[in-house]
């Protein structure tokens, strides 16, 4: 009798099979490698937010702009490979993988960076040049302004402060129902030079998009870049294909006809995109505080100020914009003579369509520019 109580106490103290929800002793419970990753990954999230959030220039942008970004896209098939291992390596309730998850649940939260206003160094950047509406007539202002709620570039380093706008006509956008380019009225509007510079690039070979579809690739279809101070480039993009009337190397004067507003690049509908930055290249750059000045806002007298976008992404209509003064009628019947230009871009030009996203996919709702600018 001894014998068999004694063998039945042994076999009381041997292992116990292992349900899947049985807690794991913390002796046995050890980190997998996925979570071991998933830790790595959020340290390394935690260091890229604290490199950008430091406002250190190129560095930050690139954090922002790249880093976050990436290791936020690693969660989902992280999260994969950890719920396999949960769910067919038994016991489920793990202490380590508890760890795991929480870390990839701080990259995944992390990683999408349109929480946040780009951080860039350049806040109280104030440029000495003055900047005045590049069109004629009333434009609604559809991005535009300080904060994320008008301003869907406000997420985007190099456009902090960039502006979308489109002319209104009766209250409306566009003739019929917009789904052709002629129909809307921003197609083939003169584009007028801001502020005086010269033309470091021009980019006018790019197909203007059907409205409602956008170029994957090309971010700001065609373009011109002014350089109108030492560190400070101006930005014009979705051009008209064929209509610029400048070419690289050329002088222009605030006035000056440049072009005429298109739909290329990465937009859903004609409309002319205007942001102001520290480099001639994309997108390792910082946006810088962009005022036009001597116009209109809904009808009242602006100084100088910023034109604010709508924070409502279906309708988009923010201040109605117009110069006091018209500028001085373009004739929009001719392209420039340096359409031949136009047509051969140059390495540089063409790397510089390459941005991140920011343009369409990250602006679907908001129907414009990304209908992310660029």
């Amino acid at each position: 009798m001894q014998a068999m109580q004694h063998e039945n106490e042994h076999e009381d103290q041997g292992p116990k099979p292992r349900g899947i929800f049985n807690k794991m002793s913390p002796e046995d419970d050890r980190f997998e490698m996925w979570a071991k990753i998933a830790i790595a990954l959020a340290v390394l999230m935690l260091v890229a937010y604290s490199v950008a959030l430091l406002k250190l220039g190129k560095p930050s942008v690139i954090a922002h702009a790249t880093i976050i970004p990436m290791l936020g896209m690693l969660t989902l098939p992280m999260a994969f490979w950890g719920l396999l291992r949960t769910l067919f390596q038994p016991p489920v309730i793990r202490r380590t993988r508890t760890i795991g998850f929480g870390a990839l649940l701080v990259v995944g939260m992390l990683g999408n960076r349109p929480v946040m206003s780009a951080p860039v160094s350049t806040v109280d950047y104030a440029t000495e040049v003055r900047f005045e509406l590049p069109f004629n007539g009333r434009w609604v202002t559809l991005a535009g302004g300080q904060e994320r709620e008008t301003n869907y570039h406000a997420t985007t380093a190099m456009m902090r402060w960039g502006y979308d706008f489109a002319p209104l006509v009766d209250g409306n956008r566009f003739e019929g129902d917009g789904s052709k380019l002629e129909q809307h009225h921003c197609f083939g509007a003169p584009v007028y030079a801001p502020a005086a510079g010269e033309v470091v690039r021009a980019v006018g070979s790019e197909i203007d998009q059907v409205p409602g579809e956008f170029d994957p690739v090309s971010v700001l279809g065609n373009h011109l870049v002014l350089r109108v101070a030492d560190g400070e480039y101006l930005f014009m993009a979705h051009l008209k294909r064929g209509s610029l009337k400048v070419s690289g190397g050329d002088r222009v004067e605030a006035g000056q006809p440049v072009a005429e507003c298109g739909n290329s690049g990465r937009t859903y509908t004609p409309h002319l995109h205007v942001h102001l930055q520290n480099s001639p290249e994309v997108p390792i750059a910082e946006s810088l505080p962009l005022y036009f000045e001597n116009y209109l806002a809904d009808g009242e007298p602006v100084t100088r100020g910023m034109p604010v976008g709508s924070p409502d992404v279906e309708t988009q209509v923010g201040e109605l914009v117009e110069r006091r003064e018209p500028w001085p009628v373009a004739d929009v019947s001719e392209a420039a003579d340096a359409s031949d230009s136009n047509e051969s871009v140059d390495e540089s030009a063409a790397s510089a369509q390459d941005a991140p996203g920011q343009d369409a996919p990250a602006q679907a709702a908001a129907g414009s520019d990304g209908e992310a600018a660029e």
